[in-house]
């Protein structure tokens, strides 16, 4: 940045992630959140803070980052700090790093939240709105960059590259594999090929990472010939990997699957483990078939290739090799870190972004949430980890679903800790024996909350309160006038009481709201201009 400036060691610059809730052990969170935010930090002048949705400090954060990265999020209330931000010369950007609208069975309640229809237009709003999107693969940025004129892709990059295995020539051959039940599907594709296979060669050994429904598909093999590893950490992952010669990666054909990122390709190369993956979505991308790995299309290809490593020594070693020195030098996330950086610098350039004076405010904010119960530091980097508050906010969300009473002393006990924030009010209205109460409670602790306003509306409209509901669902609409919902909301109202017409009206204007490029996803604006593209 020139002038304002692509030299980013000249402006401290506080780059804020906030994320959906989701583990510290999970890959998603190390590659999505942990790894670029070491990588970001590692670039001078840069401070990286990340927290989730529910964090108590969210607000606080997301006002005060000069860089705000939203990721995955479905939350309304956003909406109007992105507005303050947007005047204030803030960046933000919403990442969406998954296909969210073909998420599997297998992910459970991620994928009931983005099968409801509000959800998903919400989250396509939230990436309109905001400055800019970035992915984690091209293939997401092919389906979704028609939600905003300007996009990047950063792939997934490793943060720990161990040493090189120096590989010794042996008989004897371990091929692997590990992945959450997400990919049952792709494991029972090559299954049967698969055990066929090892059961016919003495010199070759099966080694999984897996929950029991895909150790399930290998029950016909000999526990002489297969072993399991149970699933864990990224840590324990790691050390799965580092055991294996062979590193197989199936991958069937799917919106989600063609979305996803080459992190596994990524995680043998840097084991120096020899990559045998399928042809298809982001390996394609990346893998230099017969050089750093080799692709397969079907399983039958899969076992020929197999067979082949497995009674040539050399070869495997020399593909390991190959792929090891690609990851080594293209895909470490302390050199990689820069490319987002430097993204970011000249869109805050582009938007006349001034930083305080001598950039104090990004180092002070940092140090004061570097105090904060439950920060975890590295470096310029902090990580804002669940507390006991956090955790109730969580638990008393899953005891909805299974004990409402339950579910209100949990609540109870996150207000009595924190009295002013206002999500456990939120999110305990309706196990609480005061709804209307709770949900004003919600909304005197947050004005601008748009989900507690509709809330309360809906509440007010089933009591029969007519006036309250349509004044409530006004309020709602004010804090945010371009969000369709309020007026959606209120229209359904209005439609269930018989003021048909009034109804009608509203919805009309919802449907006016709601940018073109959401409207009309076939007007793709993907093909953005070169300066505004950044991809690996």
């Amino acid at each position: 940045m020139q002038s304002q400036s692509s030299n980013i060691e000249e402006i401290p610059l506080l780059i804020a992630q906030v994320d959906a809730v989701q583990s510290e052990d999970s890959g998603d969170f190390y590659y999505r959140t942990y790894a670029p935010g070491i990588g970001m930090a590692n670039c001078d002048g840069a401070y990286t803070l990340s927290c989730t949705n529910l964090h108590r400090l969210k607000f606080e954060i997301m006002h005060q980052a000069d860089v705000l990265i939203i990721n995955n999020l479905c939350d309304e209330d956003i909406l109007p700090i992105i507005r303050k931000r947007k005047a204030a010369g803030k960046l933000t950007i919403y990442e969406i790093s998954d296909d969210l609208s073909d998420i599997p069975p297998a992910y459970g309640q991620i994928r009931d939240v983005y099968l409801r229809s509000k959800n998903l237009l919400l989250m396509k709003r939230l990436a309109n709105y905001c400055d800019a999107l970035q992915f984690c693969s091209h293939e997401l940025q092919r389906k979704f960059g028609y939600l905003n004129a300007t996009s990047a892709v950063f792939p997934n990059q490793m943060l720990e590259i161990p040493p090189e295995r120096k590989t010794r020539p042996s008989e004897n051959v371990t091929v692997g594999w590990g992945g959450s039940l997400g990919h049952l599907k792709d494991m029972e594709s090559i299954s049967k090929a698969l055990i066929e296979w090892v059961m016919s060669r003495e010199n070759v050994r099966l080694h999984l990472m897996c929950p029991d429904e895909i150790w399930a598909l290998f029950d016909r093999l000999p526990r002489d010939r297969i072993s399991r590893s149970p699933t864990g950490s990224l840590q324990d992952y790691y050390r799965f990997v580092s055991q294996l010669d062979i590193g197989i990666a199936p991958l069937e054909d799917s919106d989600f699957n063609r979305s996803r990122s080459d992190v596994k390709f990524l995680e043998y190369a840097a084991h120096t483990v020899a990559p045998v993956v399928q042809a298809r979505g982001p390996y394609l991308m990346s893998v230099q078939s017969g050089k750093t790995g080799l692709l397969f299309n079907s399983a039958d290809e899969l076992i020929s290739i197999l067979d082949r490593l497995a009674y040539d020594a050399s070869a495997r070693a020399g593909l390991a090799a190959a792929a090891y020195r690609y990851v080594l030098v293209e895909r470490n996330q302390l050199e990689r870190g820069r490319d987002r950086v430097q993204f970011y610098c000249s869109l805050l350039a582009a938007a006349r972004w001034k930083a305080s004076p001598g950039g104090a405010g990004a180092a002070e904010t940092f140090e004061r949430l570097c105090n904060s119960v439950g920060a975890k530091k590295t470096g310029r980097n902090v990580y804002l980890s669940a507390t006991r508050y956090e955790q109730l906010l969580l638990g008393g969300a899953a005891a909805l679903q299974t004990d409402k009473s339950r579910a209100r002393e949990i609540f109870e006990e996150a207000i009595r800790i924190i009295p002013s924030f206002y999500v456990p009010y939120l999110m305990g209205a309706f196990v609480f024996d005061n709804t209307v109460g709770s949900l004003r409670n919600a909304i005197a602790r947050n004005p601008l909350s748009i989900a507690a306003c509709l809330c309360l509306g809906a509440v007010y409209g089933g009591m029969g309160m007519k006036k309250e509901a349509i004044e409530t669902f006004n309020t709602a609409a004010s804090i945010f006038p371009d969000y369709e919902q309020p007026y959606i909301q209120c229209a359904n109202y209005f439609n269930s009481i018989g003021m048909n017409e009034e109804g009608i009206e509203l919805l009309k204007k919802a449907i006016a709201v709601i940018p073109e490029a959401i409207r009309d996803p076939l007007r793709r604006k993907g093909a953005t201009s070169e300066s505004r593209q950044k991809a690996d």
